[in-house]
């Protein structure tokens, strides 16, 4: 298996993980859907950029080619490959939080 796929394997599997742990939380109907879409979008936009960015040339497509500018383009688009779906779990997690936080609050006052 090249490299490429490997690491489109490992992001399919975080989408799919995060996805199950946002399937999890108790929300009203419709409540997670948004959740769900950040969850996938996030690491497919990093990647349609990315791979758009190679291939009009503004990145070069070896890391070792790369000036310092391009290495930390590269990084955060790594970073956020595999902590966006991450981010819209801990979004979904502090939303039913707060939910909850504002129920028990209405229901005191």
């Amino acid at each position: 298996m090249s490299d490429l796929t490997l690491i489109h394997l490992i992001v399919a599997l975080n989408i799919l993980v995060q996805l199950m742990l946002i399937g999890r939380l108790r929300f009203p109907s419709g409540g997670k859907r948004k959740y769900y879409v950040f969850a996938v979008a996030i690491p497919v936009l990093v990647l349609v950029s990315i791979r758009l960015l190679t291939a009009s040339g503004m990145i070069h497509g070896r890391v070792a080619d790369q000036p310092p500018i391009e290495q930390y383009i590269t990084a955060a688009a790594s970073i956020m490959l595999m902590f966006g779906p991450w981010l819209a779990t801990l979004a979904a997690i502090l939303d039913k939080k707060r939910s909850g936080w504002m129920i028990k609050t209405r229901k005191e006052g």
